[in-house]
């Protein structure tokens, strides 16, 4: 094969090098999450709705741009383009 041999012990050495670096990840990111602080209730509800009314909001402005865009699109090209 190509004349390229790999020595026999290193794909075992590679593979356990991969499985403890896979184990420290683990251990790593367990310990993250338990020093990791939640949100109450009150929080959660509070993120939600000013995520919701910011996204109705955003979804109106997007709206409204289209729909101008819209007419001036058809006041440039005529009443074929856009639907």
């Amino acid at each position: 094969m190509l004349g390229v041999q790999v020595p026999p012990g290193l794909p075992i050495r590679y593979r356990v090098t991969v499985l403890e670096k896979i184990k420290k990840y683990m251990k790593e990111t367990a310990a993250e999450l338990r020093k990791m602080t939640w949100p109450t209730k009150d929080e959660l509800i509070g993120s939600t709705v000013v995520t919701v009314v910011v996204s109705v909001i955003v979804a109106i402005f997007i709206g409204i741009v289209d729909r101008i865009l819209l007419l001036i699109i058809h006041q440039i090209f005529g009443t074929g383009a856009g639907g």
